[in-house]
């Protein structure tokens, strides 16, 4: 019996704050099973020759419609890695790294993204520092309410924050990790 196939891939995200101190991130609920709820970054993997600024960039206008040059993102604020997957027949090894960006409040259009993004993203939902508290253990790839609690009070870390990597992983013999099995169990 052979594992799965395991892919290296190096990301570029972007946490997009408006004016009221809201992120905003993507909600996805029973795309991966039934009752199954989670939040994600805007961003996504580079394409080849891409800097992270680039990469960032591309995603969050496919994602989002917003047009943002890559130049105005400023440093990267924060890195994560790990393995994450969403059946048995593949893991991610994923090296994402985080940009912080205050924009002026939005709607997303969602016009451009891919058909399993259409798929998996339920909604585009603005939320406030509290609030992402509250779902942490839910955001993908990285729990992001710490690192965001110093960005909101104007405090740029020198070199990037490593933050926990929150992603999960298909398990054989127990279907989903357990972590995330039970993150979504305890909602």
């Amino acid at each position: 019996m052979t594992g799965p196939e395991i892919v290296r891939r190096r990301c570029a995200r972007v946490l997009l704050v408006d004016e009221a101190d809201r992120v905003l991130l993507f909600y996805s609920r029973d795309y991966m099973g039934p009752g199954v709820e989670y939040y994600v970054t805007p961003g996504g993997g580079l394409d080849a020759g891409e800097t992270l600024a680039e990469g960032a960039a591309r995603e969050v206008f496919e994602e989002t419609g917003l047009r943002i040059d890559p130049g105005a993102l400023g440093p990267v604020v924060a890195e994560s890695e790990g393995d994450w997957s969403d059946s048995p027949e593949l893991v991610i090894h994923s090296r994402d790294s985080f940009f912080f960006l205050r924009v002026p409040h939005f709607e997303p259009v969602r016009d451009r993204l891919e058909a399993v993004e259409q798929a998996e993203f339920t909604a585009a939902r603005w939320l406030t520092l509290d609030e992402i508290g509250e779902a942490d253990a839910l955001v993908f790839p990285a729990r992001i309410a710490g690192l965001l609690k110093g960005l909101l009070a104007g405090v740029v870390p020198v070199a990037p924050v490593e933050v926990p990597w929150g992603a999960w992983r298909w398990d054989a013999d127990r279907d989903w990790t357990v972590t995330e099995r039970a993150t979504i169990l305890d909602r």
